[in-house]
Parts: C-alpha cells; structure tokens; sequence
C-alpha cells in the first residue's frame, strides 16, 4: 500500500499517470473513463493506455479542455490541429470500443471529421455493458437515470452520499478505470498540473491530486 501511494505522487510530480499491476495483470474487462483533458496531458494519456490496454474507452467531453473552445471559437483550427493526433492514438489502441460525449468546449463537426470507428455520444444516453448500464453525459444535469455508473465532467459537482443508486464517477476529479463483472472502480489521480492547465481556478483541490 505505502509503495502504491508513493509511486502515484511520484507520477503526479513528473505529470504522468500511474498504472497499478493489479490493473495491468487482469484478466477482467477494463473500462477507461476520461474526461476534460488538456493538451499537455495527452502524451501521458498515451503512455497510460498503451499500458492499461482497456477494452473500452469513454471520454466524456472537452477534449482539448486548455484551449477552451466555447469561449475562444476563433480557436477552431488550432482546437482541430491538436485532438487530431489525439483521436488517431485512441482510434490506433486496442480497445474494442471509443466512446465520446462532445463537451461545451468541443466541436461536434471536427470530432466527426476526425474520427473513424469511435462513436459520439449524446448526453445522458446509456451504455449497456456486460452486466452494469453506465449513464453518460458531459455535465451532471444531464445524467440519466436507473444507471449503475454514471461518468460525466465538466466541474467538480459531485452528488451528497447516497447509500443506494448509481455511483457517480467526475472525470474531471479523476481518470477511472471500471473493472468488470466485479464493478470495481479504481480512481487514478491526475498530475498535480493538470487543473492548472484546465485552466480552473479554485483555491484548495479536494480528491483532484
């Protein structure tokens, strides 16, 4: 345990992501969730799913979340030069299947220009996988409902403790990984720069790092 928490600071020192062995050994059904992802953070994204080897990946939204695109439209070629490269190591992964809620920061136009077997997603549409539903959207409002997981970013809105529903994943807090037909959910921590990137200010940064 002490050598797992110190290699995830470690990790998030130097701006990579982590890959505990009991992750990379499985022989269950890995779910990647991502959400809210900087440019400066894909070449640890890369590294880490070469690694994991997931079966499935969901990023659910803002996929150049430093460029901001809602705010700065004028930054369209910029926001379509950089996911491209992006879209093409998801689509080049062994993962069976990509999924992708575009977020407020995203253009539906260029993510379809750019993609080829991965599938876009609207908001709060369902995803029936083995023996869990998960419910998808880019902003809490939008989740659905008589899920068991619920993936989403876009802020750091998190539900009060529920004892009974769906468990609520924020990718913007955390990647996870979903371990199935067990329904583990294992939180890998982002890099100590990455909200900064984001662009997000917040005086402290609860469950983030």
């Amino acid at each position: 345990m002490q050598s797992f928490k110190f290699k995830n600071i470690i990790s998030k020192i130097i701006g990579r992501l982590f890959v505990p062995e009991e992750l990379i050994y499985t022989a269950d059904q890995k779910i990647l969730h991502l959400s809210d992802t900087p440019t400066t953070l894909y070449s640890a994204i890369q590294d880490f799913i070469s690694t994991l080897q997931p079966e499935i990946i969901i990023h659910t939204g803002d996929l150049a979340d430093d460029i901001k695109l809602e705010h700065n439209p004028q930054h369209l070629q910029r926001y379509s030069r950089s996911i491209k490269p992006f879209l093409e190591m998801l689509e080049e992964s062994s993962a069976r299947e990509l999924y992708i809620v575009p977020g407020n920061h995203d253009s539906v136009d260029v993510l379809s220009h750019h993609t080829g077997r991965t599938k876009l997603i609207k908001e709060g549409d369902t995803l029936h996988i083995g023996n869990s539903t998960f419910g998808l959207a880019h902003t809490y409002k939008k989740l659905p409902n008589y899920t068991d997981f619920n993936l989403y970013g876009h802020n750091f809105k998190v539900p009060a403790d529920l004892e009974e529903g769906p468990q609520y994943l924020n990718g913007v807090h955390n990647i996870h990984v979903v371990i199935l037909p067990s329904r583990q959910v294992v939180k890998i921590p982002y890099p100590w720069c990455t909200n900064r990137d984001r662009k997000l200010v917040c005086q402290v940064l609860p469950k983030t790092i």
